[in-house]
């Protein structure tokens, strides 16, 4: 064991028992990631309709949900391979990869059958077989290929890299380098308009985004490791304000209330993740558990849907196209998918073999009660049925 004043930490591979969270832990950050996907969406409600009838909002910039989401992501990472290290990557590509598929394939679906007909997140010009090839692999984060109705798939394309280089952070936990690569991404981000008078997100691809948006991700990470530690709180916290002051226009701060709203979710989504926040139970766990799961495909999917119906049925009934109507659209679009897509791919091998083989038990049950009729009684046994 590693001691220090502060903490106890587990050396590496030794497991992560004492930084455990306690399991109503988990449905406080899926309600936060669901209230910061829903952040994003009302955002977006600017961009696919008249802005009278958009949700209204206090800043129409989702960038500082963006930050949170990855400091979530940067913790619940670390969980995962820290207390289920086999089969990591094969949970985060059954995670991330069918439902941006999915995605790709509506926008896809959509383009080449309706085109530019709707007027909102149309392409500057046609997008290529390479660019939803490139968007289908997430590759946004190397190459040029964002296609502008798929453009919340920047962020999970910097995300899914930071998913690869996971298990070389597990590696160098208890070395300097965490920290050292975190202040050299949080200043290069409070910086960035030094070097780049761009919104962060706003380029083709995203490698530079991803190198100085690590930090944020990390603060999630190191938040797992090493809960209450005062000296990060207090250090991200100031980058993160710092950011917002530097990059105002990014964040839209352009009153009292726009910049409150990026820095109060700024600073309690550092205090609810290294102080680990909440503990909900019973029906309230429920509840958040589930929002907390449609909030990745709420986020993924909502652009290509709205695309979609803004060129089909919002155009013969643009009267339709309201914030409410385009919320209610995409909540419908990702809880369908999480049913049907998503988590019916993420169940455990032997979940997805049982049901199997209960279907081809019935089947070759069914056959036979067919063929020969069911020995000895009319009715159909309880016993036959369950065997």
């Amino acid at each position: 064991m590693v001691f220090t004043r502060r903490t106890v930490r587990p050396a590496v591979g030794e497991g992560s028992v004492m930084n455990e969270p306690q399991r109503g832990f988990w449905p406080v950050l899926g309600g936060l990631r669901f209230l910061l996907a829903m952040w994003v969406l009302f955002d977006h409600t600017y961009n696919v309709g008249p802005a009278e009838r958009a949700i209204p909002v206090l800043t129409r910039s989702g960038l500082m949900a963006v930050m949170c989401f990855f400091v979530i992501s940067g913790f619940s990472i670390h969980h995962s391979i820290a207390s289920r290290p086999e089969g990591y990557l094969r949970r985060r590509v059954l995670r991330i990869l069918p439902l941006n598929v999915l995605a790709v394939a509506i926008g896809w679906l959509a383009w080449s059958v309706f085109g530019a007909a709707g007027g909102y997140l149309v392409p500057a010009k046609a997008p290529t077989a390479w660019q939803f090839i490139g968007c289908m692999l997430l590759l946004e984060a190397f190459v040029p290929v964002m296609i502008s109705f798929l453009y919340p798939a920047w962020s999970l394309s910097i995300e899914a890299v930071y998913y690869l280089l996971a298990p070389l952070f597990r590696k160098l936990e208890d070395r300097p380098h965490i920290p050292v690569l975190m202040i050299v991404s949080g200043l290069c981000f409070v910086g960035w308009p030094l070097f780049r008078d761009e919104y962060v997100a706003a380029g083709n691809s995203y490698w530079l985004t991803g190198i100085v948006m690590l930090w944020a991700w990390l603060a999630g990470w190191v938040a797992y490791r090493q809960p209450r530690d005062i000296r990060y709180v207090v250090g991200l916290g100031i980058a993160g304000l710092a950011s917002v002051a530097t990059q105002a226009k990014f964040f839209d701060v352009h009153h009292f209330g726009s910049a409150a709203v990026n820095c109060v979710a700024w600073i309690g989504t550092l205090i609810v993740v290294f102080y680990r926040v909440g503990d909900f139970r019973g029906r309230v766990a429920a509840v958040c558990d589930y929002v907390g799961e449609i909030s990745f495909p709420l986020y993924i999917l909502h652009y290509p849907v709205l695309f979609a119906v803004t060129a089909s049925l919002f155009r013969l009934y643009p009267n339709l196209n309201w914030g409410i109507s385009q919320v209610a659209i995409s909540l419908g679009a990702a809880m369908l998918a999480y049913h049907f897509v998503d988590k019916p791919l993420r169940q455990s091998p032997g979940d997805q073999f049982g049901r199997l083989r209960l279907w081809a038990n019935g089947l070759a049950f069914s056959r036979k009660v067919m063929r020969t009729g069911v020995p000895g009684s009319s009715k159909v046994s309880r016993i036959e049925l369950t065997r």
